[in-house]
């Protein structure tokens, strides 16, 4: 063999540490700023450099390394002294080929030998294409592994690396074939590709020699293996989406509980006002996590339904195309080929990490927002919702609701006005709650006690303090009760004939005070609205506050008429008569408009994404089959490749979650 040459790295490999010392006379004088002194190190460092370099040449041009016919490595170095080295192939114990980034990109490889008994290795610096040369002349592959020199124990090596991933993946593979029979699942399609694989390598192992020889035949086992880690892969980001969720609902803050009312009197009296005689009403009350969570978390999914009927489709079409090979060739080795080409071309890759990719997206979404969506059948659920009960304290903060004026009347104090006021509100609840202990700036201590409170949901509030009968609401309401009011003409000056709200005080009987209020919608629970406007949803809105009226919201949010509908004091009465319902719940979410809505938002773009993702699955399954019908046709079907089987899958499995990622984002 011809003498070859060293990489020029080698030389400058064993020179590092000379070059290091001829630098740093140049770096001190450059820090010491003598530029007389700096002109001179560099003139002397040049030359230097010119010298060494010379030498590197001629100790490159009269060293190299060779192999001879007996396999000895005959490495030839002169280094002002003579350094040859002789090593037999038998010697070497092991060898590593190192590859650093300035190596790489200068096309070197540092190829260190490891005589057996021998402390000190041997380091050759040599161009990638020599080192690779080397390593398969000096260390060959093992000739009991070579499927040309031995195929049997080739094969019986496949079978047993692909026996392991079977039972490190034995959880997908039973769910899947399970699938078949019980309940949909989206490991059938990859757990039926894996079977067939294992029949391929055992008819491989069985008929090794004849298998290696017939051509076009290839081994499926690694794409098949693929695809149970994938589907296991997919199965524990579900099961990581599944424990975030519960670790938001039982973190200790409270939650509230969202759920479909299906109480039949309770939705004949929500829907008296609405055009819909049969709606689907969204309701919230304060709700912990159940035992249930987790199995509703993991219930059936539509793309699992959808896997299993592909399954069946898939399978079908596999065994036709693998009894007409059997017929037609008579040979059971192009029987197992085919039956394996065609489950591991149309089994996707992505079926279930596609659904635990939705899951997890979901959970990271909602739980944004406070909320956490259990499972398919709750997004399905929120998904047909048309309308949303929420209380007018959900839709107005204590910044949201604004005193324009007080008007005190004949023997009024605008001081014990806002005082009788705070205190009664303070105890009714509502938005008016915030309001006036923003005005007493939360000083809840100079409140008067307040006894006999009575609510009149939609008038106003009565009760006795600092021993007299406090009156505050509409005008409807004090008319009721006897009050003396000014005249309309009066409130419809200040309140801009409608446009801001009125609330009367009356203490002992007579008119006190009249508050002028107007109500602001914050940005945050507009844009949520918009959503929901976009969405045709509407508004079932309980409130205390005897001034706020649907008109107010609409306008207060810019909302189109007939999406908001205040609930009346009948109505309200029967939603809390209503006996709680017993069906899991769709969605956990604290309390707040923001989480609830930020959830439904969630598990709609949920839905969406699995939706759309699983469709371009079916879409590939039902290619794959077509594909499949025409090679089987042609009598090629057991002749795909590995790589082509891989990038038709990786193409597919891209869009897949492409579209799913998409999909969510929108």
């Amino acid at each position: 063999m011809t003498e070859k040459r060293f990489h020029p790295f080698a030389v400058l490999h064993l020179l590092r540490k000379t070059i290091l010392v001829y630098l740093l006379p140049l770096v001190q004088v450059l820090f010491a700023r003598n530029w007389a002194a700096l002109w001179a190190a560099l003139v002397q460092d040049l030359v230097l450099f010119a010298l060494l370099s010379a030498a590197c040449w001629a100790v490159l041009r009269v060293s190299g390394w060779q192999m001879d016919a007996h396999g000895n490595l005959l490495v030839r170095w002169r280094l002002g002294i003579r350094l040859d080295r002789t090593l037999r192939a038998d010697m070497l114990a092991a060898l590593t080929i190192d590859r650093p980034v300035v190596y790489r990109l200068a096309g070197a490889s540092r190829l260190t030998l490891y005589p057996a008994g021998q402390k000190k290795p041997l380091t050759l610096i040599v161009a990638r294409d020599d080192a690779r040369e080397l390593a398969d002349r000096l260390l060959p592959p093992l000739a009991a592994l070579d499927p040309d020199a031995a195929p049997a124990a080739f094969y019986a090596a496949n079978l047993l690396l692909y026996a392991a991933s079977l039972v490190v993946s034995f959880p997908v593979l039973r769910d899947g074939l399970n699938g078949l029979r019980g309940r949909p699942s989206a490991e059938t399609m990859p757990a039926l590709a894996a079977v067939a694989a294992l029949l391929q390598a055992v008819t491989a192992l069985l008929t090794a020699n004849s298998y290696r020889t017939t051509e076009g035949l290839s081994i499926l086992t690694g794409v098949a293996a693929l695809g149970l880690f994938l589907a296991l892969l997919g199965s524990r980001v579900m099961l990581a989406a599944v424990k975030g969720g519960y670790e938001l609902v039982t973190n200790g803050v409270e939650h509230q509980g969202a759920f479909r009312a299906r109480d039949k009197d309770l939705l004949r009296a929500l829907a008296r006002d609405l055009e819909q005689k049969d709606p689907w009403v969204l309701l919230s009350r304060p709700r912990t996590a159940d035992e249930g969570f987790v199995a509703q978390s993991l219930d059936e999914r539509a793309g699992e339904r959808r896997a299993q009927k592909n399954g069946y489709i898939l399978l079908g079409v596999a065994l036709l195309s693998a009894l007409l090979c059997l017929v037609v060739g008579r040979d059971v080795k192009l029987a197992a080929a085919a039956l394996t080409a065609v489950l591991c071309m149309g089994a996707p890759l992505s079926s279930t990490l596609i659904a635990g990719m939705a899951a997890l997206r979901l959970q990271r979404a909602a739980g944004a927002v406070g909320a956490v969506v259990p499972g398919w059948a709750a997004i399905q659920e929120l998904g047909g919702i048309d309308t949303l009960q929420v209380d007018a304290e959900d839709l107005f903060a204590a910044d949201s609701v604004v005193l324009e004026d007080i008007r005190i009347f004949k023997g009024g104090r605008i001081d014990r006005a806002i005082l009788y006021a705070a205190s009664v509100l303070n105890q009714s609840g509502g938005t008016l709650q915030g309001l006036f202990r923003q005005i007493i700036e939360d000083r809840t201590d100079i409140l008067f006690p307040v006894k006999d409170l009575e609510i009149h949901r939609g008038l106003g509030f009565a009760a006795w303090c600092d021993n007299n009968h406090i009156q505050i609401g509409t005008r409807r309401f004090l008319e009721q009760e006897g009050v003396a009011l000014p005249d309309e003409d009066y409130e419809n000056q200040h309140s801009k004939n409608g446009e801001l709200q009125i609330l009367y005080l009356a203490v002992s009987g007579n008119v006190h005070a009249m508050f002028v209020i107007r109500y602001v919608g914050g940005r945050n629970i507009a844009r949520s609205l918009a959503a929901l406007q976009q969405e045709n949803i509407r508004l079932l809105v309980t409130s205390l506050d005897p001034s706020l009226t649907a008109k107010h919201i609409t306008e207060a949010y810019r909302l189109p008429e007939g999406m908001v509908t205040l609930l009346d004091q009948e109505q309200c009465a029967a939603l809390e008569a209503a006996p709680a319902e017993d069906a899991p719940c769709c969605m956990y979410h604290q309390k707040g408009f923001a989480s609830l809505t930020g959830g439904l938002r969630a598990a709609d773009k949920a839905q969406n994404a699995e939706t759309t993702a699983t469709t371009v699955q079916m879409v590939s399954v039902l290619f794959s089959v077509a594909i499949a019908v025409l090679l089987t046709s042609a009598r090629s079907i057991w002749q795909l490749p590995v790589t082509y089987v891989l990038m038709y899958q990786a193409a597919w499995s891209a869009l897949s979650i492409a579209v799913c990622a998409l999909k969510h984002h929108n």
